[in-house]
């Protein structure tokens, strides 16, 4: 999501990067996570200047699931568009049928529940209601997502996700004053959030695409989440590809995550991992296979500088070679977007593995206690 970079050191290169960002290399990268459609000053021009090689543009609000199709068709080579709600924007979803649809003040009330009274609406509802869309059924967004992966059959799902950490935005004319808090004390529940995403997977599944996933202060819903869709959902998701991008975690958190899901990758952009003194830890704690590189960033000027940025600091960490980590990302993003059919079977874990093999022993002692061995 849009990001203000006001790391102090950016406005000189000679600080900024260890080497000058080099065309050539970058026509070699991808970005798997960027935000254009959120680009208050895009422009054409300014997205074919860019020289990353290959840019995966994700969607956020309900309002710029037509501005990424719009950006993608800009650009048609090289672009990758990912349709989809992120929890910033999911308030605004109702579970309930078209034909069922509350009221935009019934809707809020619900969702924004008193925390002293849940019988009572949030004391901060009424200021921020006028300003709230009216809600929308999921069946009536899920339709539009579906059509949109349909018309698009390289078009995956993104950014959906989990946050803690977000708060509804004040309205302009509460934020304008100096006084104010820029956000609110509003923040959706954590369960609609969870919905949102698995109706949002489900679909995924259905069309078998992958998925860009925000989480941000959730580790441990995170985790389960992510565990009861391997155990609820089958093939059907160890089939997809899940990036997690600008992982926040632990190293622990993703050797956890590692171990788990053989379907799972990790993206990374310095502006927000790079952020934690824990870094370079973290980027030792991925297995090479799984590793990405993204710039998360609206500003689509400046995404070939933050790509360098993370280019840089992977050989930092890794002590690879410029050869070695371009060969290494280029391998990893040619997998992680090859067509769900033109994949292997999903690999399985060593649990799994473990487990199979014991059922076949089982198998086989049976067979020779029946033939008289």
């Amino acid at each position: 999501m849009p990001w203000n970079d006001t790391r102090p050191w950016l406005k000189d290169p000679a600080t900024r990067f260890q080497s000058p960002p080099d065309p050539a290399v970058l026509a070699q990268l991808h970005d798997a996570h960027c935000h254009p459609s959120d680009d208050d000053r895009y422009s054409v021009e300014t997205l074919g200047a860019v020289r990353t090689g290959h840019l995966c543009i994700m969607s956020s609000s309900l309002q710029n699931q037509a501005t990424t199709e719009a950006v993608c068709q800009d650009r048609r080579e090289s672009v990758t568009p990912f349709f989809g709600l992120h929890p910033w924007f999911c308030h605004a979803i109702s579970f309930e049928p078209p034909d069922r649809l509350p009221t935009k003040e019934a809707h809020y009330r619900s969702l924004f529940p008193s925390p002293s009274n849940p019988d009572t609406p949030h004391p901060s509802l009424d200021l921020l209601l006028p300003t709230f869309p009216d809600p929308v059924s999921i069946d009536t967004f899920i339709y539009e997502l579906s059509s949109r992966l349909e018309q698009y059959p390289a078009a995956q799902v993104g950014e959906i996700g989990l946050d803690k950490a977000f708060r509804i935005p004040n309205p302009p004319h509460i934020a304008a004053d100096k006084s104010n808090p820029k956000h609110s004390d509003l923040a959706t529940p954590i369960s609609h959030q969870i919905r949102m995403v698995e109706a949002q997977v489900d679909v995924a599944i259905r069309y078998g695409r992958n998925i860009s996933l925000h989480s941000v202060r959730t580790p441990q819903e995170t985790v389960e989440m992510l565990q009861r869709f391997k155990d609820d959902k089958g093939d059907g998701w160890a089939k997809l590809h899940v990036c997690l991008h600008s992982f926040g975690g632990s190293a622990e958190s993703s050797k956890q995550i590692q171990r788990a899901h053989p379907n799972a990758f990790f993206s990374f952009a310095t502006i927000i991992s790079g952020r934690s003194p824990a870094f370079n830890k973290l980027l030792r704690a991925i297995e090479p296979h799984r590793l990405l590189m993204e710039s998360d960033f609206s500003d689509t000027s400046e995404i070939d500088h933050q790509i360098w940025e993370v280019f840089e600091e992977i050989q930092t960490a890794l002590d690879w070679t410029a050869e070695k980590t371009i060969e290494t990302l280029q391998t990893n993003f040619r997998r992680f977007m090859t067509p769900i059919e033109e994949r292997p079977p999903p690999k399985k874990t060593s649990r799994e593995r473990r487990a199979e093999q014991k059922r076949r022993d089982l198998y086989v002692s049976d067979d020779e206690s029946d033939a008289g061995f």
